[in-house]
């Protein structure tokens, strides 16, 4: 992780939470639209970073901090991802990780952190802010139809 581009680590952080959704879509089959329609909304993130073609830092500056925050998150997820291999879960755990996932990519401001010197770039992270903040909304919805304490 400590080579890659923050860039790749930021779209394969997006790739790592689509599976973990993925996962909660498998084991969820009451719930399995919902999981469904957040994973692939994260494939999308992932794939517009991805068709960006920005493989250096030269677009945006990278620092010690921002490439803390994601492996962070990315630690977190990989770590949720093998407890949701095991089945161990319910619909109202997976909705409060999930929710624990989007907002810390909020508060810890992946998408501002970057300091993006390529429109593209940073219109795209803006696009990917405006969508996360939509999935926490998406989540509390469903903890709210679930009658799931917040």
């Amino acid at each position: 992780m400590e080579n890659k581009p923050i860039i790749a680590l930021f779209e394969e952080n997006e790739r790592n939470i689509s599976a973990l959704y993925a996962l909660y879509a498998a084991a969820l089959p009451k719930h399995k639209k919902f999981w469904e329609k957040l994973s692939a909304e994260e494939i999308s993130h992932a794939n517009r970073i991805s068709r960006t073609k920005i493989t250096d830092g030269k677009n945006f500056q990278d620092n010690n901090f921002s490439r803390g925050i994601i492996n962070h998150v990315m630690s977190y997820v990989l770590e949720e991802s093998e407890c949701a291999k095991k089945g161990d879960f319910t619909h109202a755990d997976a909705l409060r990780t999930a929710l624990r996932v989007e907002r810390s990519m909020l508060e810890q401001k992946c998408f501002e952190i970057f300091n993006p010197n390529n429109q593209t770039l940073k219109e795209i992270l803006t696009k990917l802010n405006q969508e996360t903040e939509g999935h926490v909304e998406m989540l509390l919805d469903e903890m709210k139809k679930n009658k799931l304490p917040l």
